[in-house]
């Protein structure tokens, strides 16, 4: 939101920044429905499902509306795929690859289980697969967790499964929604440096746990850009035609001890 606002007062655009306060398709659809109707300039959408949004799109498409992919892409292929300008954002699937990959690095599990807040979301279900992928690679043990977006009920889905499974000594998680219980979780079970915690996604929070060593490690995904680039991409291509082509990448970068206190001053002043 931040980077929508900078950019839209920086090249002089009206830009709105719309949304459902908790994750829904229906409510999504009908916001870019509403959106659609009013036949901006221009549309920056996440593609949290390509099936749902693409009749819409294809339609505002038609009418002479750009649309931006950001945060979550079409990744059907490309004779399927929305026809939209370019995507900004990171490659989920590639983030669950490079959180499997730096939790290999700290140690090998013997069992994992990833944390999902909203299963069926394309981006948190790619990443899934990417930690998934890499641990099955190595015959880990690694079971996909719906934990809902209530923190309560999350720290308590954790606790539940960490009782049935007291073996597990790894867990993903693929937000904050995730995250938050999870540290809660360790701390207050004292299972800290048993129990070893990789984050996808920024908070202050979860910068503070890296620190204290509660958390190994998070993947940033570099949300400011993710608002900012599409603005300054719109402007150009409706001005001059200009427009990068394909995936335009601002993640996966790993946070860890090595430069979490870098990152956490630009998380603080809201650029990440």
């Amino acid at each position: 939101m931040k980077g929508v606002k900078d950019a839209a007062a920086k090249f002089g655009v009206t830009a709105y920044y719309l949304g459902p306060e908790k994750f829904s398709i229906k409510e999504f659809v009908d916001l870019l429905e509403s959106a659609i109707a009013k036949k901006p300039d221009g549309l920056v959408v996440t593609i949290t499902n390509p099936v749902v949004l693409d009749e819409p799109l294809r339609r505002a498409i038609k009418m002479g509306i750009p649309v931006i992919a950001i945060n979550v892409p079409d990744d059907r292929p490309p004779d399927k795929a929305i026809p939209y300008l370019c995507y900004v954002g990171m490659d989920e699937y590639l983030a669950g690859v490079y959180a499997g990959r730096r939790m290999l690095q700290e140690f090998t599990p013997k069992r994992a289980v990833v944390a999902i807040h909203e299963p069926g979301h394309a981006g948190l279900e790619a990443r899934a697969k990417g930690i998934s992928d890499v641990l099955g690679e190595k015959k880990i043990p690694v079971e996909k967790l719906d934990i809902g977006t209530d923190p309560t009920k999350a720290l308590t889905t954790l606790k539940a499964y960490l009782q049935r499974y007291p073996d597990t000594d790894a867990i993903f998680t693929l937000g904050p929604l995730g995250a938050h219980p999870a540290i809660q979780l360790v701390e207050e079970e004292k299972l800290v440096g048993k129990v070893k915690i990789g984050a996808i996604d920024l908070t202050t929070r979860i910068t503070d746990a890296i620190k204290r060593g509660v958390v190994v490690f998070t993947i940033d995904q570099q949300q400011y850009l993710q608002g900012y680039l599409p603005i300054l991409f719109l402007k150009l291509y409706l001005d001059y035609g200009l427009i990068p082509q394909e995936k335009v990448l601002t993640g996966p970068l790993v946070v860890d001890k090595r430069n979490v206190e870098k990152v956490e001053e630009t998380v603080k002043a809201g650029y990440r």
